[in-house]
């Protein structure tokens, strides 16, 4: 999915905030944001906005001498996430269909997600995603997909979604034992998505093989990511897409291999798929 004209004032705000968030001096922000609505005016519309967004996210980063510049949001978000778990975890030992329990609650912490303009509140969201319906739920496809795929891969996206992730892998593995169980990263930090680093954190090698994308994007871009996990991707049966940023970059595979689980934070998107902001989707592309 391209750049529409609204992904532009999405991106160029998502740097405002960050340097809000940043509390970076006025003189060297002001510098900065002019920078980036210079780059603005040149933003190529064939590609997808997670291909953008890598550059004036690189911009930023090395003008502030910073590798991850969102660091402490993505701890901020893994905390709250994690603190949240006792309720989630009632919730799956009360349920009669604890995988799509799971994914219920993988899906609540796709809320926390800096780079959207539509904010949400992830204890709203996990208090009150039991009672929300998918308002495109493929959820019967891809049970179907999982008892028959031997392997299958998790595209992460944002740091404090990968504590819910764990959730959903542990309970595919509980559910199917013999299931090998993959989970894509960032190849090095981008605005608050999960790298490796956040993966280990909280413990996904406990439940699934980590695997580093390669790619700088946040979302998928295949053309950024690295030879031996592109091989991977194109080989294996199942693939579950967390997040916009990954549908942004693979709904134009249309690849019935690949399940989006997302919630619908900006109006792009939203008309993509005939939708509105605030849905929950489940999607098989």
């Amino acid at each position: 999915m391209n750049i529409q004209s609204d992904c532009v004032g999405c991106i160029v705000g998502q740097i405002d905030k960050a340097l809000a968030l940043l509390e970076v001096d006025e003189s060297l922000a002001n510098e900065i944001k002019a920078e980036v609505k210079r780059q603005s005016l040149s933003f190529s519309y064939s590609h997808t906005p997670p291909f953008i967004a890598k550059d004036v996210y690189a911009y930023l980063g090395e003008t502030l001498g910073l590798n991850d510049p969102l660091e402490t949001i993505k701890q901020q978000s893994i905390q709250k996430a994690t603190e949240l778990l006792p309720f989630i975890y009632k919730k799956l030992e009360l349920s009669d269909d604890k995988l799509f329990t799971a994914i219920k609650a993988s899906v609540a912490g796709n809320v926390i997600d800096f780079g959207a303009k539509e904010q949400f509140c992830v204890t709203h969201e996990v208090q009150n995603i039991f009672d929300t319906d998918f308002a495109v739920n493929d959820y019967e496809k891809l049970k179907q997909s999982i008892k028959i795929a031997d392997k299958i891969l998790v595209l992460a996206d944002n740091s404090g979604e990968n504590v819910f992730d764990k959730v959903l892998l542990k309970t595919i593995k509980e559910l199917y034992p013999t299931k090998e169980l993959f989970y894509a990263t960032r190849g090095k930090p981008i605005i608050n998505d999960i790298t490796t680093k956040e993966a280990y954190q909280i413990g996904i090698d406990e439940v699934a093989t980590i695997l580093d994308s390669g790619v700088d994007t946040p979302g998928l871009d295949l053309s950024r990511a690295g030879d031996e996990f592109k091989a991977f991707f194109y080989n294996v049966p199942l693939i579950i897409a967390k997040g916009m940023g990954n549908y942004e970059c693979l709904e134009q595979l249309c690849d019935d291999r690949m399940f989006f689980l997302f919630k619908v934070k900006c109006n792009v998107v939203a008309s993509s798929i005939q939708k509105n902001v605030g849905d929950i989707v489940l999607l098989q592309n």
